[in-house]
Protein backbone atom coordinates (compact mmCIF):
# COMPACT_ATOMS: atom_id res chain seq x y z
CA UNK A 1 0.00 0.00 0.00
CA UNK A 2 2.73 2.15 0.95
CA UNK A 3 4.66 1.70 -2.16
CA UNK A 4 0.74 2.14 -4.45
CA UNK A 5 0.52 5.07 -2.40
CA UNK A 6 3.72 7.07 -3.42
CA UNK A 7 2.88 5.62 -7.07
CA UNK A 8 -0.77 7.41 -7.30
CA UNK A 9 1.14 10.62 -6.10
CA UNK A 10 -1.69 11.10 -3.81
CA UNK A 11 -1.18 13.21 -1.08
CA UNK A 12 -0.85 11.83 2.58
CA UNK A 13 -1.98 13.78 5.60
CA UNK A 14 -0.27 12.07 8.35
CA UNK A 15 -2.22 11.34 11.48
CA UNK A 16 0.25 9.79 13.18
CA UNK A 17 3.13 12.11 14.79
CA UNK A 18 7.22 11.00 14.95
CA UNK A 19 6.95 8.54 17.78
CA UNK A 20 10.69 8.25 18.20
CA UNK A 21 12.08 10.51 21.40
CA UNK A 22 15.47 12.24 20.64
CA UNK A 23 17.99 12.07 22.81
CA UNK A 24 17.73 14.32 25.92
CA UNK A 25 13.69 14.87 24.80
CA UNK A 26 11.19 14.33 27.08
CA UNK A 27 7.54 13.32 26.77
CA UNK A 28 5.50 15.39 28.46
CA UNK A 29 6.24 15.61 32.13
CA UNK A 30 8.53 12.10 31.92
CA UNK A 31 11.63 12.40 31.91
CA UNK A 32 13.42 8.97 29.97
CA UNK A 33 16.82 8.98 32.23
CA UNK A 34 14.89 9.35 36.01
CA UNK A 35 12.29 6.31 34.13
CA UNK A 36 14.70 4.19 33.76
CA UNK A 37 16.82 5.16 36.99
CA UNK A 38 13.66 4.78 39.01
CA UNK A 39 12.41 1.48 37.15
CA UNK A 40 15.20 -0.60 36.33
CA UNK A 41 17.64 -0.39 38.50
CA UNK A 42 17.33 -2.87 40.74
CA UNK A 43 17.21 -5.64 38.50
CA UNK A 44 20.49 -4.52 36.76
CA UNK A 45 21.89 -4.53 40.03
CA UNK A 46 20.67 -8.05 40.57
CA UNK A 47 21.46 -9.25 37.18
CA UNK A 48 25.17 -7.70 37.52
CA UNK A 49 25.79 -8.47 40.69
CA UNK A 50 27.86 -10.98 40.27
CA UNK A 51 29.48 -9.78 36.70
CA UNK A 52 32.83 -7.72 36.51
CA UNK A 53 31.29 -4.59 34.30
CA UNK A 54 32.97 -3.13 31.12
CA UNK A 55 30.64 0.14 30.77
CA UNK A 56 31.01 1.00 27.00
CA UNK A 57 28.24 3.50 27.19
CA UNK A 58 28.08 6.79 25.66
CA UNK A 59 28.42 9.42 28.20
CA UNK A 60 24.86 10.58 27.59
CA UNK A 61 23.23 7.59 28.37
CA UNK A 62 25.11 7.39 32.19
CA UNK A 63 22.03 9.08 33.73
CA UNK A 64 20.14 6.40 32.77
CA UNK A 65 22.01 3.76 35.26
CA UNK A 66 24.25 4.60 37.99
CA UNK A 67 26.71 1.52 38.31
CA UNK A 68 26.99 0.56 41.97
CA UNK A 69 29.95 -1.78 42.22
CA UNK A 70 33.38 -1.57 40.93
CA UNK A 71 33.47 -0.80 36.95
CA UNK A 72 35.29 0.21 33.84
CA UNK A 73 35.16 2.32 31.05
CA UNK A 74 37.25 3.20 28.26
CA UNK A 75 38.20 6.41 26.70
CA UNK A 76 40.42 7.03 23.64
CA UNK A 77 42.55 9.40 22.43
CA UNK A 78 44.29 10.72 19.62
CA UNK A 79 47.49 13.21 19.37
CA UNK A 80 46.32 14.44 22.84
CA UNK A 81 42.60 14.60 22.42
CA UNK A 82 39.85 12.74 23.21
CA UNK A 83 38.35 11.23 20.67
CA UNK A 84 33.88 11.29 20.62
CA UNK A 85 33.21 11.09 17.06
CA UNK A 86 34.75 7.91 16.52
CA UNK A 87 34.80 6.11 20.09
CA UNK A 88 31.60 4.67 19.03
CA UNK A 89 33.37 2.43 16.21
CA UNK A 90 35.92 1.69 19.21
CA UNK A 91 33.87 0.79 21.59
CA UNK A 92 32.26 -1.50 18.95
CA UNK A 93 35.52 -2.61 17.51
CA UNK A 94 36.12 -3.76 21.62
CA UNK A 95 33.30 -5.09 21.99
CA UNK A 96 33.49 -7.37 18.81
CA UNK A 97 37.07 -8.22 19.96
CA UNK A 98 36.02 -9.70 23.69
CA UNK A 99 33.07 -11.70 22.33
CA UNK A 100 35.44 -13.65 19.49
CA UNK A 101 37.69 -13.83 22.51
CA UNK A 102 34.77 -15.28 25.18
CA UNK A 103 36.29 -12.58 27.10
CA UNK A 104 34.46 -12.96 31.28
CA UNK A 105 36.85 -10.66 33.15
CA UNK A 106 38.57 -7.68 33.40
CA UNK A 107 41.73 -9.97 33.98
CA UNK A 108 41.10 -11.60 30.59
CA UNK A 109 40.12 -8.26 29.16
CA UNK A 110 43.31 -6.73 30.37
CA UNK A 111 45.78 -9.49 28.76
CA UNK A 112 44.04 -8.51 25.79
CA UNK A 113 46.29 -7.35 22.89
CA UNK A 114 44.33 -4.59 20.78
CA UNK A 115 45.10 -3.65 17.29
CA UNK A 116 46.17 -0.10 16.73
CA UNK A 117 45.32 0.78 20.89
CA UNK A 118 48.19 1.44 22.63
CA UNK A 119 47.38 1.48 26.58
CA UNK A 120 48.64 5.15 27.79
CA UNK A 121 47.30 5.25 31.41
CA UNK A 122 44.81 3.34 33.77
CA UNK A 123 42.63 6.00 36.38
CA UNK A 124 41.04 4.71 39.47
CA UNK A 125 37.74 7.26 40.93
CA UNK A 126 35.62 5.59 43.33
CA UNK A 127 34.01 2.79 41.59
CA UNK A 128 35.45 3.86 38.21
CA UNK A 129 38.50 2.53 36.61
CA UNK A 130 38.95 4.45 33.17
CA UNK A 131 41.30 2.83 30.85
CA UNK A 132 43.04 5.29 28.61
CA UNK A 133 43.79 3.97 24.63
CA UNK A 134 45.67 5.98 22.35
CA UNK A 135 44.61 5.46 19.07
CA UNK A 136 48.02 4.68 17.05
Amino acid sequence: MFLLIHLLNILIVEYIPDYKLKQGESFYDLKIDKFYNDNFSKELDKYLENDDILDLRAGFYEKFYTIKKPYKTLKFIKDGKVVSHFAKAYRGEILKIIAQNDIKTFEDFMNLELKNLKLEEIKEQKLKTEIVYSII
